[in-house]
Formats: C-alpha cells, structure tokens, sequence
C-alpha cells in the first residue's frame, strides 16, 4: 500500500483539504467532517484499490481502510494540516434531527477515548481473571500497580470525558476537563463517603460521587460553551483571557454540584433502571433481537447511543447486562468470514478473508464486515442470524459486564467475569459466543455463500457497477431538446467544450439538472457551472454571445459552492429581451469532463422537455 499516494486520493476526492473540517481516525476508519458532503467523490473513493467502502453517518464521513489506517491517517494529516480540529465554524455544522445531533455528539466525545477505555476494561477484566484463578491476589504489589493502571481511566472518566466534551462542543477544553476535576476532587469525595454535610453560602450541596460518571460532566460542558459565548460578546476583548474562563469556572463548578450534578445522577438511575427493565421483561427475546440488528446499527453509527447506557450502568448497578448480549455479534462475524475463508478457491479472496477473521478475534470486524461479508451478502445475514441466537443464550444465562467497558475480541471475554468468581452468567456468556462464531461459521458455509463464486463475484459486480449509470441530468429548461451539434455556435457544436445537448428555451426558468453544488457562476450570469454528486461536471450556457449583455436580463439564485438539489429553480433570465436585443437563446447543457466517463448518451430529441424529464445519462 502507498500510503502517500493513498493519502492523496482520498483528500482530493473529499472535495480538497479545503472541505475538511476534521479528520480524526480509530482502528480501521479515517472519520473526516467536512463542510460539504455533497462535494465528495463517494464512488471514486469506494472504487480506490486500498479501501474498503465509504460510511456516511453520524456527521462523519468515514472512510474505511483496516489495519493500516494509522499509516494512512498520518499522510491525510500532511496533506491536510488538519489534526482533529473540531474549532468549525457554526455553519458548517450538522443542523439534521434531533436524534442525530445526538450521536454526532456522543460519537465525537467517545471516539477519541475509545481505544484507551477499551484496553483499561480489557486490562480490569484479565486482572479479575488473575484473582478468581489464583494467580493473584489484591494485596500483591503487582496487581495494586497494574490496577491503579486499570480503573485510573474510570475513576477520573470525568476528566477525561471534560477534555473531549469541550473539544465536541468547541470550547475551552482544559477549562472543562478543569470542571471535570471538581467532580471528582478528593475533598468532595472523602466528604461524600464519610457522610457529611455541606452548603454553598447558606445553599445546601447534595452530596454525591461522581466517580466514573459520564452525565454531570457532559452537560456542564454543553452548558459552558453556551455561557462562553454569551461571555465573549459581553466582556470586552482586552480582558477576556483571564475573566472569562474565571467567570466560567465560578459559576459552572457550584452550579454542577448544586443542580446539574444531582439532576444528572438522579436521571443517570432512571436511564439505568429503565434499560433493565426493558431487559427483565425477556433477556433472551431482548438479546435475539438486539444482537440480530447490531451489527446494521453499527454501520449506521447509531451505536454511539448505546455507549454511555453501558458506562451508565456500570457506574449506578455496578455491571451492564446490554453489551453481554452484543458481544457475540463480532464473534457471529468473525465466524462467517471464516467460513469465506474455508470455502474460498480464489486466492485473493482466501486472503481476504483470513486476515478478516484473524483481526475479527482481535475486536476489529470492519475488515470482515467490509471486506468480505456485506460484498458478499448472504455471509452478512448468516452473520446476524447467528449473532441473534448467541444473544438469546447470553440473555438465557443473564450475563453480564463489570467493571469497565470492552469492545469486543477474546482479550475482552475476563471482562464478563464475576468478582465474586465463575459462575453460569459466565459460562453461559462464553457459551454464547460459541454458539454465535459456530452457527455463523455453518449457516454461511452450507447456506450463504457458494465456492463458485469467489472474487470473480467482487469483479463481476465491479464490471457491473462500470455498466451501471452514474448519473442522469434532467433538462434545465422547459423547451425543445435539440442535438448539441444543431448549436449554430462552432465551440459548442464541435464538441470542444465537451458532449451534451442544447435546449431551444420556452420560457425563462432555469433549474438544477441534478444533485451537486455550483462551481462558479459567471459575472456575467448567463453561464453557470455545477458539479454532480457523481463527478460530472455542466455548464449551463444561457443563449449564444450573451455574454455581451453584461447581466442585463439575467437574474441568478445561487452562489458558488452552494449545494442543489435537482429540480432547484436556480435562475431566471428574460427570454423576451434576449430576444429583442438580438441574441439567440438557444441554451447548451454541456459535461466539460466526458472524457472521464465511458459513455453518454442523449435522450430523443426534437421533442418538449421540461425539468421532470431525464435528457442525458453518464456511464
């Protein structure tokens, strides 16, 4: 792999590192937010040799690469000078629903801390293994050292979090991590633990421990970035270095132990005993159906709304059974690659697919996922059938995770184990993992994939995919669709702008071909130029040698750069006038870079188009 020229590619076909807002990365998947969407190359960026597939969700735009995007990532950042800069301006960012603001934002506080937190839990979970076996005890020097190492991750979570909460919401990160700090000052949690009593000017402090905690911090920190700017247009600049993070300190800090800290514990409890109740009611009905779809709602990045429920739980009830249900689904994954791997003839394929299953043991199931299962389909349903009855039984058995949080992989399975010793929970925990790896590993080989249809399958829906259309233009204008060599205009008619077709305007409406963003709008107005979300470009040419009319009879909606969508009125233009002073109106619709597509073709002409009508497809 070039990583280098790797790098390049991808900067260039996210629209330039001047569309990047961010980028940041996590095992396998550069996670880029860019200003506009709609200016990236989705297709020429899945169809580039060394990546997997592209993942729109969460506000991210997710390329992933597996096991190398380290390496990748740092060429991204020479390219870019853009390491995890999150300091966007307002209007460039998401403004979708509610719910999907919400797993931006826990998306962009976890993902940061998420390797730590996991090797931490990982860490936690062999350390209980080390006690329940014998190998250690909790007085040995050792395992007092490696587990202060452990839990220093959870036991300051709040600082932590503080720090990556005030870097989502863009803020003063240190000032939040600093108001992270309070919480868990071991003044305060002495106090709590001992039992006493405190007011703040004759205002009593409900005293509570907010050790590991994940909710006070969170909301203090969306709360200080909303103050911060109300601060910063009300103190004047000179002064603002010092008395605005001073002020912020002042009345955050009380304000978290006086209010939101209370509110939040107290909402903290609710959240954790309505997910067990939801889980009582069946745990292995509950498991079936969550592991059966968890998989898809990873891929959608709605899981990002689950990791604070299991950190919640833990905190408050001291385990979280919801990830015991789900942690089969990387083994049902792992399971069905696998399988692939077996069966396979095609040698690229085999490879493929063994490394898959080998990072799938290791918790890294984007390779298998990506790589291997969803292009092959059927392996990605045996996957989930499997993972749904690995669910059921860990549901069965009422498994359950202590101590910290794990992502998945056999270095996480100590996790599950009790403090107070093996039991069934965990047998059955383990049994479920079988269970899901095991039905995976047969449904996909007798069921859901055929040794006849290797990598040739990838390669033939690639030819397809080359066949496909790419992109189809509606007519800009109501009017005659006529051929582009019938331009009375040599430039235009020669072809040496580039292929298309010209419209002989009925009235004065001009409107988006398809979705895409301008590229320039001429001073002039009677030109304008659009790129598609698929990569064609147009240009709009109202009328010959309009040029000369300096704008007169022109009036244009949009602006560069601007996102469309089609069928957008983009413009208006006096079809009478142009007329009048002379000039024809008849209008060419050309792609300036057919050369990069392998074929267009135009629809029948000679008849009346409109902006409902597709007149061109892009192959």
């Amino acid at each position: 792999m070039n990583y280098e020229k790797l790098a390049q590619e991808i900067v260039q076909k996210v629209g330039g590192k001047d569309n990047v807002n961010s980028v940041i990365h996590c095992v396998t998947r550069l996670r880029f937010k860019l200003k506009n969407e709609s200016l990236a190359d989705v297709e020429g960026i899945k169809n580039l040799s060394d990546v997997m597939t592209v993942v729109i969700s969460g506000g991210q735009f997710q390329v992933v690469i597996g096991d190398e995007v380290g390496k990748v990532f740092a060429e991204v950042i020479k390219q870019t000078g853009n390491a995890n800069n999150e300091a966007a301006d307002d209007s460039t960012k998401d403004k979708g629903s509610l719910f999907h603001r919400f797993i931006t934002i826990i998306s962009g506080i976890f993902m940061p801390i998420l390797g730590v937190m996991a090797a931490s839990g990982i860490l936690k979970g062999f350390l209980t293994a080390a006690v329940v076996l014998g190998w250690m005890t909790e007085d040995m020097g050792g395992y007092q050292v490696l587990f202060v190492t452990a839990d220093a991750m959870f036991y300051f979570l709040p600082i932590i979090l503080g720090f990556s909460a005030g870097k989502t919401f863009n803020t003063n990160s240190y000032l939040t991590a600093t108001i992270g700090a309070a919480l868990v000052y071991p003044t305060m949690v002495e106090l709590y633990n001992a039992g006493g009593s405190l007011t703040f000017f004759q205002i009593p402090v409900v005293l509570m421990s907010y050790v590991q905690s994940v909710i006070p911090i969170i909301i203090a920190a969306f709360f200080t970035a909303k103050l911060e700017k109300l601060l910063l247009r009300i103190i004047p600049k000179v002064l603002q270095l010092i008395f605005v993070p001073a002020t912020l300190l002042v009345v955050v800090v009380p304000m978290s132990f006086l209010m939101i800290g209370p509110v939040s514990v107290y909402a903290s409890s609710l959240l954790a005993d309505g997910a067990m109740w939801l889980y009582s009611l069946s745990p292995a009905v509950t498991g079936f159906f969550l592991a059966g779809v968890w998989q898809l709602a990873v891929m959608f990045g709605l899981h990002w709304g689950f990791i604070p429920i299991f950190i919640n739980n833990i905190t408050t009830i001291g385990y979280d059974s919801i990830n015991a249900l789900l942690y089969c689904t990387v083994f049902a994954q792992t399971g069905a690659a696998l399988a692939v791997a077996i069966k396979a003839k095609q040698a690229k394929l085999k490879t493929i697919s063994t490394s898959a299953t080998v990072s799938g043991f290791l918790g890294i199931t984007e390779p298998a996922i990506y790589g291997v299962n969803i292009p092959l389909k059927r392996p990605f349903i045996m996957a989930s059938i499997g993972a749904a009855f690995g669910g059921a039984t860990a549901g069965f058995f009422n498994a359950k995770m202590y101590g910290g949080f794990a992502s998945g992989g056999v270095f996480g399975i100590p996790m599950f184990i009790s403090p107070e010793g093996l039991s069934w929970e965990f047998y059955g925990f383990v049994l479920s993992l079988a269970i899901a790896f095991s039905l995976a590993v047969l449904l996909t080989y007798f069921l859901g994939y055929k040794s006849d249809l290797p990598m040739e399958q990838k390669e033939e829906v690639n030819k397809t995919q080359v066949d496909k259309v790419d992109e189809r233009l509606n007519s800009p204008l109501k009017g005659e669709l006529v051929k582009l060599k019938e331009v009375p205009d040599e430039v235009f008619s020669s072809g040496m702008m580039g292929q298309g077709f010209a419209i002989i305007p009925e009235d004065g409406k001009v409107y988006a071909p398809f979705d895409g963003t301008v590229m320039n709008v001429f001073e002039t107005k009677h030109a304008i130029g659009f790129i598609s979300s698929k990569g064609a470009e147009v240009l709009i040419h109202i009328g010959l040698d309009t040029v000369h009319l300096k704008g007169e009879c022109f009036n244009i909606f949009v602006s560069e750069k601007q996102a469309v969508k089609k069928g957008d009125l983009i413009g208006e233009f006096d079809l009478e006038g142009i007329i009048e002073k002379g000039y024809n109106p008849i209008t060419p619709v050309v792609i300036t870079n057919a050369n990069e597509f392998t074929d267009i073709s135009i629809k029948h002409t000679k008849k009346m188009v409109s902006k409902d009508d597709v007149v061109s497809e892009v192959k």
